[in-house]
Parts: C-alpha cells; structure tokens; sequence
C-alpha cells in the first residue's frame, strides 16, 4: 500500500487483522542477569563453625546457638545454609498407625522420669550396654550406666544414683516409665523401686513412643556424639559419653525448654 501511495494508520492497521494496539506495541522486557546474593561473611563463618563442631545440627539448633550472642535472622540463616548447600536431605518417611498412649509430660521436676537401655559397639569390648534415667521436666540425664552386661543390677545401680542426686526420700510419689524389657521387671530392680516407693508405668507392648522422651534423646546422643566416634573400648566410650554429657546439661540448646539448656532451665525454676 505505501507503493501505490496510500498511508494507512497503525490503529486502522489493527481494526483490520483485529489485533489490539498494546499486543502490537508490546516488547518483552530485557532479561537482567540476576545479581549474586549479598551474604554476610561473618555469619558464613560463625555458622561454619557450628556444623563442624557439631554436624547433626539443623536449622533451628544453628539459630539457637547464633542468637544466644545476637539477633539473627532465621531466613538468613537458612539462605546461607541453602547456597552453600549445607543442608542435610532426609528420605521421607511412611504414616503408619501408631497406638494410643499417654505421654511422657510432667509439671515439676521429679514428678515423672524415664528410663531405657540401648547398645553401643565399643571397639574390641564389644557392644555394651548404656542405661540412662531422664527427668520427662526439664530433660536432665539424672543417672546414667555403662557396662559390659546389661543386667539388672547394672539398671538398678543407675537409678539408685539417679534418686540420691536429686534427693529423693523413701516417700516419694515419683512415677518411673519404662519399656516391657526383663531388667525393668527383675527382682533387684524392682526393689530399689519398692524401696523409694515409685510407681513404675510400663508402656503397651510393641509401642516405644510411649517411651519417646527417652528414646529421642538416645537419637540425639547417637547422632552427636557415638556416630561421630570410632570408639576402642567401654572406657574410651566412658570417657566420650561423659563429656558429651556435660555439655549436653550446659551448652546444648533444647527445643523443648525454648532453647535453653537443662542447667539454666533448672536455674531459673530454682530462681
């Protein structure tokens, strides 16, 4: 048409082909390249330093740790977290139905405890057994055992200890939960219990989360403490265990007790 000398306008252009002006004018923005997140170095730094020193820690524990010196943001820290690709991915797991039961939950210290054994592969000791007591309050390991042989008295000796550390008399309105195991229903168990008068509560037979406070925390042990170690002996697990113990009471947040350690979970009810 402009050879034949005839001008036509955009607009009547459109009308004829029936296509809107805006589509006709319309040009796809210039793709920028995206700018490199802003990460602070100093936090990468501090944050390295948590996972090495413990490296089952998560989200929550590493932000735990970081805002016990400064307010840190959560979403950062998982920023940094994803870009360096520090995360740990888990298989997900199956529902399965689970039975109904009572929880382990307590008001007061002293006022319910757990208790149960689990193995650890001491080195040319073989495995042995490591019974530990936890108060289902404020989390505190109040008697612990490790010995070649997990007989009863070895459980009994454990929470003998557990009583005469917290101070608990013969009149005691205690309640002690355990699992169905034959060391939990032996006479020289039995008796410690029947002397303090405690009341022992079994679980339903084949549901350990009726026991779960005490077997999440033999999780935690496990996968920041006995995984990390190739240990020699029962002494050498002894000696880990033990100082992994402490620190446990004294610098490992608890997400229970809102992220503070038993020690100044304790200190505060005693304040």
């Amino acid at each position: 048409m402009r050879e034949e000398g005839q001008t036509v306008s955009i607009a009547q252009l459109c009308r004829w082909f029936g296509v809107a002006r805006s589509t006709f004018y319309y040009r796809p923005p210039v793709q920028k390249p995206p700018r490199p997140p802003v990460v602070d170095t100093e936090l990468v730094g501090k944050i390295r330093a948590i996972i090495d020193a413990e490296p089952a820690a998560g989200l929550r524990m590493i932000t735990a740790r970081l805002r016990r010196d400064a307010a840190v943001n959560k979403k950062k820290i998982h920023r940094i977290l994803k870009l360096n690709q520090w995360q740990c991915q888990r298989r997900p797991q199956g529902h399965r139905p689970r039975a109904q039961g009572w929880t382990s939950r307590a008001t007061r210290p002293n006022e319910r405890w757990a208790i149960d054994t689990t193995h650890l592969l001491c080195g040319r000791d073989g495995w042995c057994h490591l019974t530990a007591i936890i108060d289902c309050y404020d989390r505190t390991i109040v008697g612990w055992r490790l010995s070649h042989s997990g007989v009863a008295g070895v459980a009994a000796a454990a929470l003998e200890e557990a009583l005469r550390s917290r101070g608990i008399d013969m009149n005691s309105d205690l309640v002690l939960r355990s699992d169905n195991g034959l060391v939990f229903g032996a006479k020289a168990f039995v008796n410690v219990a029947r002397r303090y008068r405690l009341t022992q509560e079994y679980i339903t037979p084949y549901t350990p989360q009726q026991n779960g406070m005490i077997e999440r925390f033999f999780l935690t042990l496990k996968q920041e403490c006995v995984w990390l170690h190739r240990f020699e002996s029962r002494d050498h697990a002894f000696r880990v265990v033990a100082d992994w113990l402490d620190r446990y009471d004294t610098d490992r947040p608890h997400s229970a007790l809102g992220y503070r350690t038993p020690k100044e979970y304790r200190e505060q009810l005693a304040a």
